[in-house]
């Protein structure tokens, strides 16, 4: 008893929940049965939402938002193959994210560690879907009007960006700046050192120019 009791506690607290809109429950094809239930979260960590939405002009794209912090990122022109993996692409584009925010390998790893268990449930929180909406129609404007700026066409820059994009309704306005906050929190994290994000518009330029030479789009 003593060993199942463990184990059931571990899979408790390692557990991440990934709360998928309808429209990409629909994508999915998957039964009821296999969307998990709510549940209380008990790590500050462990619940994210995905959305999926159409770009340039019918490429599906899916968006991941922290449901604390508002922390996102993107996934472009997707097929229904690579976004019914939904766990496997959220997890692959969440560490690109980290990684591009240089976060220190202790924050990594707790991510990792966090993302041994994903449960796909339903989205049901208004407020960040309203979030999701802010943050799709800004990329599509940005899409709209620049249809020649890298930046925009380049996933993982548009994260950058959008993170550091003032949210409407926020305390804090920067979605970096919130996911700093938390993970400051985090008692995982309490001896490590997490440096402020960058948000001058001269050093961002410099840092997405660094980005793009380092995957060989200088």
């Amino acid at each position: 008893m003593g060993l199942n009791r463990c184990l059931l506690q571990t899979s408790i607290f390692n557990l991440m929940f990934l709360r998928c809109t309808q429209k990409y429950l629909t994508e999915l094809r998957i039964k009821k049965s296999a969307i998990a239930q709510s549940s209380a979260i008990v790590h500050p960590l462990d619940e994210w939402y995905a959305h999926i939405f159409f770009l340039y002009p019918r490429r599906k794209c899916a968006i991941f938002m922290h449901a604390q912090t508002k922390f996102c990122f993107f996934a472009y022109d997707k097929n229904r193959e690579q976004l019914n993996d939904v766990k496997g692409l959220f997890r692959k584009n969440l560490g690109r994210a980290l990684f591009d925010e240089h976060y220190p390998a202790p924050v990594i790893k707790l991510f990792n560690d966090r993302l041994e268990d994903v449960q796909i449930g339903l989205a049901q929180d208004r407020r960040v879907l309203g979030f999701i909406n802010q943050r799709v129609q800004e990329l599509k404007y940005m899409a709209d009007y620049y249809p020649q700026d890298r930046r925009v066409h380049d996933e993982m820059i548009a994260g950058l960006a959008l993170r550091r994009t003032p949210m409407v309704k926020e305390k804090q306005s920067y979605a970096v700046d919130q996911m700093r906050d938390v993970l400051l929190r985090c008692p995982e994290l309490k001896e490590v050192t997490i440096p402020s994000a960058e948000h001058r518009p001269e050093e961002l330029e410099r840092f997405f120019r660094a980005l793009l030479a380092e995957r060989g789009n200088p």
